[in-house]
C-alpha cells in the first residue's frame, strides 16, 4: 500500500503542488494582480473547459440530477456538522461562520479540476462531473457562502447578482442546447476552445498559487486542525458512504467522491476578510488543509481503486 501511495502522490500530487507552488514564489517576488488571474480563470479558462468537456461527454438530465443529489447532500452533511461542532466547542457567531464556510465549500475548480484531469487522464466523464460540481459550488458559495459570512446582512441580493453574472451558467445552458438537438460545433470554434482548455490546468493551478501568497495568516495550526479533519477526512468518508447509499458506481462515483474530498476554497478566506468574519482563523484553514491535502488526497485516490 505504502509504495502505491508514494507513487500517487510523485506522479498526480506532486505536479499539483509544483504548479501551486510557482504561483506562490511568482506572486510573492512579483507581486503581480491576482485579481487578474482570477478572472482571466473563471471567465476565460473555466467557460471553455467546461463547454469542451461536457460537450464531448454527452451528458443527460439524469447525470446533472445525481451529481446535484450527491453535491447537495455532502454540502448540507457538512454544513450541520460544522454548526454542531462550533457550537459544541463554544465558538463566538463569527468563528462558527468560519468554521462552518470552510467545511462547506471546497476548492472543486482550481483544485479539483485539475486533479480529475490527471487522475482519470482527460475523461470527459470525470471533467464534467468537476465542472459542475465547480458550478453548484460557484452559486451556493456566492448566495450561502456570502450570507453566512457577512451573519445575514443586505448582502444577499448583490450575491445572487452576482451568480447570474458568472459565465458558467450560460455555458451550461448552452451545452444542453447542443446536446439535446444534436448540434455540430464549428471546427473554427472548437479548435481554440480545446487550445484553452489545455492550458487550464496550468492556469488554475498558479492561480491558486497566487491567490494562497495573498492570505495572511499565523502559523500556528493546532486550532485548525480540527476543521482540516473535517475536511480531508471526514468528507471523503462521507462522500463513499453516500455514493454507495445511491448505487453510484465506477467511474462517476471516484470523480464525485474527488470532489469532495478538496481542501477548504480560498473564497471562504476571502468572504471572511471582506466581512470581518474571523479572516486569520479562515486564512489558516485553507492554507494548512491545502497542504495536508498533499497527503490525504493520496490516500483518497489509493481507496479509488476498490470501487
Amino acid at each position: 500500500m505504502l509504495g502505491v501511495v508514494v507513487f500517487i502522490f510523485l506522479k498526480i500530487i506532486l505536479p499539483i503542488f509544483a504548479l501551486i507552488g510557482t504561483g506562490f514564489v511568482a506572486q510573492k517576488t512579483l507581486k503581480m494582480d491576482s485579481r487578474t488571474f482570477s478572472r482571466v480563470t473563471i471567465y476565460i479558462f473555466v467557460p471553455a473547459i467546461m463547454f469542451v468537456k461536457m460537450y464531448s461527454a454527452k451528458v443527460d438530465l439524469q447525470f446533472f440530477s445525481t451529481i446535484f443529489l450527491f453535491i447537495a447532500g455532502i454540502s448540507a452533511l457538512m454544513f450541520v456538522i460544522g454548526e454542531i461542532t462550533a457550537r459544541a466547542l463554544g465558538y463566538s457567531r463569527s468563528k462558527r461562520k468560519a468554521f462552518s464556510n470552510a467545511l462547506t465549500f471546497y476548492n472543486s475548480g482550481n483544485y479539483g479540476l485539475p486533479l480529475a484531469d490527471l487522475v482519470f487522464k482527460s475523461s470527459p466523464i470525470a471533467a464534467s462531473v468537476q465542472v459542475f460540481i465547480m458550478l453548484i459550488q460557484n452559486t451556493t458559495g456566492n448566495t450561502v457562502g456570502v450570507f453566512q459570512a457577512s451573519s445575514a446582512n443586505s448582502s444577499y441580493r448583490k450575491a445572487l447578482r452576482h451568480v447570474f453574472k458568472m459565465p458558467s451558467l450560460y455555458v451550461l445552458a448552452l451545452i444542453v442546447i447542443c446536446n439535446y438537438f444534436t448540434l455540430v460545433v464549428p471546427e473554427p470554434v472548437m479548435v481554440p476552445l480545446r487550445y484553452l482548455a489545455d492550458g487550464f490546468i496550468a492556469v488554475a493551478l498558479i492561480t491558486l498559487g497566487v491567490q494562497l501568497a495573498e492570505i495572511e495568516f499565523t502559523h500556528k495550526i493546532s486550532d485548525v486542525l480540527l476543521p482540516c479533519f473535517i475536511r480531508l477526512i471526514l468528507s471523503p468518508i462521507l462522500g463513499f458512504l453516500l455514493a454507495a447509499l445511491m448505487g453510484i458506481k465506477g467511474e462517476l462515483a471516484q470523480a464525485l467522491i474527488i470532489g469532495v474530498s478538496t481542501p477548504s476554497a480560498v473564497n471562504t478566506a476571502i468572504l471572511a476578510k471582506e466581512f470581518n468574519s474571523e479572516p486569520d482563523y479562515a486564512a489558516k484553514i485553507v492554507v494548512y488543509s491545502t497542504i495536508l491535502s498533499g497527503v490525504t488526497m493520496s490516500l483518497v485516490i489509493y481507496c479509488l481503486r476498490f470501487i
